[in-house]
């Protein structure tokens, strides 16, 4: 086989074994990490002559699954993409040593209700109700709920 005939081999193998295009999409959602495990968008924001949406991602990681809860503020360009404007880890969470079974969210005017139901796997899978206003200007009050 000589040298042309070898480098032209190399250059089809590796050509069959790479994508044609690229997939920016696909691509950032394989990049997800596995330990994020919840992913909600949820109503809209505007302030200061920016506006986009809320999002509420959950991460989960170990053994007994805990989880950690962060709020985001997805901001609309003026091409239309979305852009992570802010983000806000809720750092309760990580000291409660809890998972999250479910939550409901509302929005309004000024920014997030969210109503959570805890699981403690150190008490045999409790669960507990919490709550989480969050306001625009990202300050928060957490804890257990009020009803």
């Amino acid at each position: 086989m000589t040298v042309r005939t070898l480098l032209a081999a190399c250059i089809l193998t590796a050509a069959a074994a790479a994508p044609l295009h690229a997939d920016p999409v696909a691509d950032s959602v394989a990049a997800l990490a596995p330990s994020i495990q919840d992913v909600r968008t949820v109503g809209a924001w505007e302030k200061d002559g920016h506006k986009g949406i809320y999002r509420i991602v959950i991460d989960r990681s170990g053994p007994e699954p805990m989880a950690r809860l962060f709020v985001q503020w997805l901001e609309r360009g003026a091409d239309g993409a979305m852009t992570l404007s802010r983000n806000v880890d809720i750092k309760e969470m990580v000291e409660l040593k809890r998972n999250i079974g479910d939550f409901v969210v509302e929005a309004d005017a000024d920014g997030l209700s969210v109503f959570l139901e805890l699981v403690d796997p150190a008490a045999g899978g409790a669960k507990e109700s919490y709550e989480l206003f969050i306001g625009d200007d990202e300050s928060y009050r957490f804890g257990p709920a009020s009803n």
